[in-house]
């Protein structure tokens, strides 16, 4: 775990990001605006000058329909500045859990947050249809991944996929289940924000790369560190 208000940088160069918490709300703030895709409830898909990416905690039963409402809400009494991606967690925030991963001037900063009350299988049964009003008491298991270096928007999408095994193969070696007793692959309401810089572009982040293994690697070890944090605090 870290302390809300850290950053994440080498002795030369300039934080990737800078983490601060408002209330229920954790921000994590770029130096300059980037491109950020994940699949968020506000901003969500592929945003090119995104400045902060935001967890709100849901502390009630969440209506999805209103959770983007309840985020824009939320960030305006964060009094965030500039274009943000707002993501729902309803984890303690302050339990987040942040890995890193070098390699030569590569770099990855991964911060997850988890809430296991309601763990998940992918293909169970859903409960859930969208334009029926319907209130949910869910988990979610949240990632949001940074890199150094500028990304193609297929080398994006294939992070988020390297990031989505990591936190299955988590759950996997935690051992973890759900409420059918089915093997776990995560929560109901997970999301996964890929973040890259500006400079140079690589066009492959897959299992065979040099960046799949650091991504793969630093979303393990966060992920389990946020589920260990969250299992402590239920303790």
């Amino acid at each position: 775990m870290t302390k809300a208000g850290s950053d994440w940088s080498s002795a030369s160069q300039r934080p990737l990001f800078q983490v601060r918490a408002s209330e229920d709300t954790l921000i994590i703030s770029l130096p300059r605006p980037s491109s950020v895709i994940s699949w968020a409830a506000v901003n969500g898909g592929l945003r090119t000058q995104a400045a902060h990416i935001i967890l709100h905690r849901f502390t009630e039963t969440l209506d999805c329909e209103d959770s983007a409402k309840i985020l824009r809400r939320a960030a305006s009494r964060a009094r965030i500045q500039g274009s943000f991606v707002g993501m729902i967690t309803t984890a303690d925030i302050r339990s987040h859990s942040i890995k890193t991963n070098d390699y030569q001037e590569f770099r990855v900063w991964v911060l997850s947050t988890a809430s296991c009350q309601t763990l998940s299988t992918v293909g169970q049964p859903g409960s859930t249809v969208e334009g029926r009003a319907s209130a949910l008491e869910a988990g979610a298991i949240n990632l949001v991944v940074a890199v150094n270096y500028h990304f193609t928007h297929e080398a994006m999408l294939e992070a988020m996929a390297i990031a989505t095994e990591a936190k299955v193969k988590a759950l996997h070696e935690l051992g973890l289940r759900n409420h059918l007793a089915m093997a776990a692959t995560g929560a109901d309401l997970d999301c996964v924000a890929i973040a890259c810089g500006h400079d140079r572009r690589y066009h492959f982040s897959g299992k065979h790369t040099k960046w799949g293994e650091l991504i793969g690697k630093a979303c393990v070890e966060s992920t389990k560190g946020a589920i260990k944090a969250a299992v402590s605090a239920q303790a």
